[in-house]
């Protein structure tokens, strides 16, 4: 396998689905590439659905899984969560089992995750990032996972954090480490380490990755389930990150096709509806191949009619 980038160009006009379409047809034709077998995969925006309608087209998995943890962190109904100063009393409410604690759910994990962001740009801002032992970095909507890593530096850097605070006299770090619930946090990047460790493994060109689209769903679906020493937090978390697996990660007959040919992954993780949606793509694209003549050439013939002997292997015993 290969991967090769055909053609970088500049799409003058409007972005629309058809201009999409005829953009990319031009640049296939000029390779001989424009072929009824084309498999496309693209994001997910609407207007490259539209350019690809009516064609095989695929949702890349990678961006489907970034998807799912947009939304996933998200609480219901907003857009971005803004920090929440925790004090003494509010602490204590928690110790006690109040009501705060019955009223964080999801918003537990986004509070967590702005009062992270304001802390990293802080400390970025500051002579302090200079003097940890490795950076904090900051999370980017447009890089994949960069929520877990930001979490992970922190982790990493917590003991630090709180020295050179102490050293520095820096009050709003100190009161941003006080806000922070550690064990939450820890908690927190042992869930998304799982959807880091699945974008890695769907995100190769140079090998097959199609049939472990189904199998990484799966595994995640398992990770998601609630587990002994969850939180409520962690638990809904869980929960709101399963629904939007079910909803921005779909499963389509190809995936589960590919799934079938692998020997390794055709019995004990399909359904039997499953499987034969499988069967029924996979005949579906026999039927599409072109049958060869019988009469093959007088060169090749032998070949064919002949194969080589068997090598025999020495054992050792």
């Amino acid at each position: 396998m290969c991967s090769r980038i055909l053609a970088t160009r500049e799409l003058s006009e409007k972005h629309t689905g058809e201009n999409i379409r005829n953009a990319v047809d031009e640049i296939l034709m000029e390779f001989n590439a424009l072929r009824p077998g084309n498999v496309y995969i693209t994001d997910n925006a609407s207007n490259m659905k539209a350019a690809m309608q009516g064609r095989s087209w695929l949702g890349c998995a990678g961006h489907n899984l970034n998807l799912v943890l947009a939304h996933g962190l998200k609480p219901s109904g907003t857009t971005e969560p803004r920090p929440r100063v925790v004090t003494e009393i509010e602490n204590q409410n928690d110790e006690d089992g109040g009501e705060l604690l019955q009223d964080e759910s999801i918003s537990g994990v986004s509070q967590l995750i702005a009062l992270s962001k304001s802390m990293v740009a802080h400390v970025k801002r500051s002579r302090i990032q200079a003097k940890l032992p490795t950076t904090l970095k900051q999370s980017v909507s447009t890089k994949w996972n960069s929520v877990l890593t930001m979490l992970k530096s922190i982790v990493s850097n917590m003991d630090e954090l709180k020295k050179l605070a102490d050293e520095h006299g820096d009050r709003m770090l100190q009161r941003s480490l006080l806000d922070i619930n550690t064990e939450l946090l820890r908690q927190t990047v042992g869930v998304l380490e799982q959807f880091d460790a699945a974008t890695r493994t769907l995100s190769t060109d140079l090998r097959p990755s199609l049939h472990l689209v189904y199998p990484t769903k799966v595994q995640l679906k398992k990770h998601l389930l609630p587990k002994d020493g969850d939180g409520p937090v962690i638990i809904n978390l869980k929960q709101q990150l399963s629904c939007k697996l079910d909803s921005h990660f779909p499963i389509k007959p190809l995936h589960l096709a590919a799934t079938i040919l692998d020997p390794r992954l055709k019995n004990g993780i399909l359904s039997a509806q499953e499987k034969a949606d499988a069967v029924q793509m996979l005949r579906s694209m026999m039927s599409e191949v072109e049958v060869i003549s019988d009469s093959a050439p007088s060169e090749i013939q032998p070949e064919l009619s002949n194969p080589p002997k068997k090598r025999k292997v020495n054992m050792l015993t």
